[in-house]
């Protein structure tokens, strides 16, 4: 997850007194509070794993370039306690895709002491840190837009039409409702040589900021999808754009949409069993019984859950989505375009069949979700939320209709 982790830990000296109480600190801003290692592990397939360690009193690598001409200090920080409620959330979220029977989509996420010497440094930390599994394949950013030489894009689309687990696609969808997720981009779903799905970077969820309570490139009606539908220039709504009509071009994620492979392009409540009887448990406990059943951080955290819960189940899929609690703000709340089930490659991405988006979007700040308050005009055309268009009944040529591997 994020910048790359740094070589394996190398093991401690067997001389070394042991580590005195941690305690908070805080200097100046600057430098980010937590190092990411790869290390060895047993708990996984591939024997490797990616450590999160905070509180380290060490300026990290990049940082200790601050003597040098046109670079400024970055002095460590530690906040103990955010670093213990954000593992909380990590083992909370895994725990609830344990039980849903959605943990074939998130990689494995336990807490164990670290006791090793960061390289080049000579730092030894010996004390509990977040583990991580390190996820198979590559992201869908790096196929998209990095590769070095760029695949081609007849060898890409065949991967993504032929290759991709089309069960854990539609896992996926409901796992990022589900947690309520909102930081769902290209660069945290991680796709391997076999089609398999996996999505990093969780933390963003059960509504931990009381602002964003779902966005997600796997979810239309939220902003990141509907950014793979039409211009970001014109969803962001730019100073400069003018007057010009916004192109759909059919961005390669959009076959990622869970609606391509369902019966009828619309979910409901016909949910896989495992999910259906976890929903109904979630449904069944009291909110003191649910935050201590999964070790949720706090109340926020519970009644997201629970709410998405139960509008999952009781009124199903797509109205939990699109009229469930948390929900957005007015001005992230999108309506449908239809799926897009099929990408061809002519001078850019296109769509395979007939598909003809509704480029309106809501009024308001598509920013910060709030009133629209600069000095151009906004052009949006309608209140977000106040009608979502058709929410099932697609016919997408080529496209899927409960086709599952």
């Amino acid at each position: 997850p994020g910048s790359p982790p740094s070589p394996l830990l190398h093991p401690p000296p067997s001389n070394l007194a042991p580590l005195p109480h941690p305690v908070q600190f805080v200097d100046e801003g600057g430098a980010s509070p937590n190092w990411l290692f790869l290390a060895p592990t047993s708990r996984t397939h591939s024997g490797r794993a990616i450590v999160k360690v905070s509180c380290i009193p060490v300026a990290k690598l990049h940082d200790r370039k601050a003597g040098e001409p046109g670079h400024t200090a970055a002095k460590p920080r530690c906040f103990a306690d955010h670093s213990a409620n954000f593992a909380r959330l990590l083992l909370a979220i895994e725990q609830v895709a344990e039980d849903c029977g959605l943990d074939d989509i998130v990689p494995k996420v336990w807490v164990e002491e670290v006791n090793g010497v960061i390289p080049g440094v000579g730092y030894h930390i010996r004390w509990l840190a977040l583990w991580m599994e390190q996820a198979e394949g590559i992201s869908l950013e790096n196929l998209v837009r990095l590769g070095d030489p760029m695949m081609h894009p007849n060898e890409f689309l065949e991967i993504m039409h032929d290759r991709l687990n089309k069960t854990r696609i539609v896992h996926a969808a409901m796992f990022d409702l589900l947690t309520s997720q909102c930081d769902r981009h290209a660069q945290n779903i991680f796709i391997a040589e076999d089609g398999g799905i996996m999505l990093i970077d969780n933390e963003r969820a059960f509504y931990e900021n009381k602002w964003c309570a779902i966005d997600s490139i796997l979810l239309p009606t939220t902003k990141k999808f509907t950014i793979n539908v039409m211009e970001n220039s014109w969803v962001h709504k730019f100073k400069d754009w003018g007057d010009k009509e916004p192109k759909c071009w059919a961005n390669v994620p959009l076959l990622l949409d869970y609606r391509c492979y369902v019966d009828g392009g619309e979910l409901g409540t016909n949910y896989p069993p495992k999910l259906n009887r976890c929903l109904r448990k979630i449904r069944s406990l009291g909110v003191e019984d649910l935050q201590l059943e999964y070790g949720l951080p706090d109340m926020t955290a519970t009644l997201a859950l629970r709410n998405r819960s139960v509008d999952m189940l009781e009124h199903g899929f797509e109205h939990a989505l699109t009229l469930g609690y948390p929900r957005n703000p007015n001005p992230w709340r999108y309506r449908f375009a239809p799926p897009c089930c099929k990408i061809k490659h002519t001078d850019t991405y296109r769509c395979a069949h007939d598909w003809q988006p509704d480029v309106g979007v809501p009024w308001g700040d598509p920013v910060s979700g709030g009133e629209w308050k600069r000095d151009w005009p906004d052009h949006g055309s309608y209140e977000g939320g106040s009608s979502f268009g058709p929410t099932s009944g697609w016919v997408a040529s080529g496209g899927g209709g409960g086709k599952s591997q």
